[in-house]
């Protein structure tokens, strides 16, 4: 009997993480507050080529909320989903007031689970990115790696399968590996570290081939460093990246690039799309999404990562893509 329930047990570890997400989401309380583009002046709606389309910060009791590092809207707008530093899983319904963003509802939370249906503990938890298709790609830092997850109904990852990596990924550091990751177009994964490890221009990439992986750079600005990226409606790709100092400040900058400039070994120069700083609303940016709206317009989501710091929020905002300069 033994060998024939041995083979369930990481089924049933997942059903029962989904069971418990109901239990501890329902004594949760969130608070959304919103915010302006300008702290300085409300009256203020564009940013470079980004109209501001509304935004929000929000809190919950929830100890198990916060350290969103990735973002996945879906095409109707309705949904979120993102992971987190302390691997968990995280979904709510998007609400919006006259089509601008206005706040968040119906947050669920549950673990990231290992190859055995057990939730992610340690060094061993700490998400960065996510790719949605027909299956969920998840980047994780500090133990760096790519799984491919199993999606189960309602959306929630399942089972992970451990992918191959590029060459060159055993170089990335500790707190500089993959954090920009999307879906290309026609399927394709791209990945792209968040920090320099050699001393060569710009900052490594990688893009899936059939069997393998190749690489290109990608140039930074300054201090700049790439958090995020999405695939746009027109098959570009979106990238944010984020600048902290003391002395400086935060600083964020959204950029594309035009997917068919990217080639083997290739430097890319993106294009800024956006350079924010304060006193404009801006905090710890790692996710970024993007769809389409009913009317044809590219809209654009950001998510801030609070560390789990009660001097950093957690921020969710849409901007609508000029598409005139």
């Amino acid at each position: 009997m033994k060998r024939l329930l041995l083979p369930a047990l990481p089924k049933l570890c997942v059903a029962i993480a989904m069971c418990l997400v109901a239990l501890s989401t329902a004594a949760s309380q969130y608070k959304v507050s919103p915010i302006v583009l300008d702290e300085e002046n409300a009256h203020r709606i564009a940013v470079g080529r980004l109209i501001w389309r509304g935004g929000f910060s929000i809190t919950g009791t929830d100890n198990r909320f916060g350290g969103l590092s990735a973002l996945h809207v879906t095409p109707d707008g309705q949904r979120m989903h993102a992971v987190t530093d302390r691997g968990n899983w995280v979904t709510a319904t998007l609400t919006y007031q006259e089509n601008d963003l206005s706040g968040m509802r119906n947050i669920e939370i549950t673990p990231l689970l290992d190859v055995n249906g057990k939730p992610l503990k340690g060094r061993l938890r700490d998400a960065e990115s996510l790719a949605i298709g027909n299956s969920l790609v998840i980047s994780f830092e500090r133990k760096h790696r790519l799984w491919r997850y199993t999606r189960r109904i309602g959306g929630y990852p399942g089972l992970p399968t451990p992918m191959k990596t590029p060459a060159g990924f055993y170089r990335l550091s500790d707190n500089g590996g993959i954090e920009a990751m999307t879906r290309l177009c026609d399927g394709r994964l791209l990945v792209l570290a968040e920090k320099k490890f050699d001393q060569r221009p710009g900052i490594v990439g990688w893009i899936q081939t059939s069997s393998d992986w190749f690489s290109f750079r990608y140039q930074t600005k300054a201090t700049l460093r790439p958090t995020g990226s999405v695939t746009l409606p027109n098959c570009d790709i979106a990238v944010v990246e984020r600048s902290f100092s003391v002395v400086s400040g935060l600083k964020i900058r959204v950029t594309r690039v035009r997917t068919a400039e990217i080639q083997p070994t290739k430097l890319i120069s993106p294009e800024e799309l956006a350079y924010l700083s304060y006193p404009l609303s801006v905090d710890n940016f790692e996710g970024i999404a993007a769809r389409v709206s009913k009317n044809g317009k590219t809209l654009i989501y950001l998510v801030s990562d609070d560390n789990f710091n009660s001097e950093q929020r957690t921020l969710l905002v849409m901007f609508e893509l000029n598409a005139t300069p």
